[in-house]
């Protein structure tokens, strides 16, 4: 995964783990918290640079792919964390758009608040 925002946010609320290789920008930023913070993903490669402009890019060796896809894929240790973590986060999802969750609740109120500030208005 690129580790672009709305594809970790997919991820976490589908509770995929993730294997991530970021290019640009926030996304090795967002890769750390995936890793790092939230624990439901793991680096495909850690070293050098890696970006979009090809007179700049490195090539990821494919046994530093092998490895990490391999290692992914057989049970135990860090897989069945990421997947663990990953399933955690879906249910944290799932509960903060049911009726009355976390995001529920933010709409509503924003909503409340735009009405107030259109009735302040006329």
């Amino acid at each position: 995964m690129h580790c672009g925002w709305n594809s970790l946010l997919e991820a976490a609320a589908a509770g995929v783990p993730v294997l991530t290789w970021p290019l640009v920008f926030e996304q090795f930023i967002n890769e750390r918290l995936v890793t790092d913070v939230a624990a439901f993903g793991a680096r495909v490669w850690g070293g050098g640079k890696r970006s979009v402009r090809e007179h700049e890019s490195e090539t990821v060796p494919a046994e530093a792919i092998a490895t990490a896809v391999a290692g992914f894929m057989q049970g135990g240790g860090r897989r069945d964390t990421a997947r663990s973590r990953a399933r955690e986060l879906a249910g944290s999802a799932r509960a903060a758009v049911s009726e009355n969750g976390s995001s529920w609740s933010d709409i509503r109120r924003l909503i409340q608040d735009l009405t107030d500030a259109s009735a302040s208005r006329v």
